[in-house]
């Protein structure tokens, strides 16, 4: 995975960019593609930053708020493959991947295997 550009680069395009010149102008300056000047520039018009956002982790995971039920559920049915759990996840309104719930279950501590109890 790359890094982000830096603070000091980001600086240069943004400036150039508020001194009227295009993203053409300021990507070909900064060897940059024109759309990420304009990305930076148009994220600091609305919110007065262009710093770069974090970056990796599972930050925004629909199922934080799931937790418990999934410990639960699968404490009462250990037989359960992480399929079943996601289809009834769907069932209360919540659609997500295997992923996502694979590594919920793995966040909880908790061992999932069909046919193995599930110890923390």
């Amino acid at each position: 995975m790359g890094k982000p550009y830096s603070e000091d680069l980001r600086d240069r395009v943004v400036a150039a960019m508020v001194s009227g010149r295009s993203c053409r102008e300021v990507g070909e300056a900064f060897d940059v593609a024109p759309s990420t000047a304009g990305n930076w520039y148009r994220l600091y018009r609305r919110t007065k930053s262009y710093a770069a956002r974090p970056m990796g982790g599972d930050r925004r995971s629909k199922l934080i708020g799931e937790a418990d039920w999934i410990a639960e559920r699968l404490a009462k049915a250990c037989e359960l493959t992480l399929s079943e759990v996601r289809e009834e996840l769907a069932g209360r309104g919540v659609e997500v991947s295997y992923t996502s719930v694979w590594r919920m279950v793995r966040r909880l501590g908790l061992r999932h295997k069909k046919k193995d109890d599930l110890r923390h």
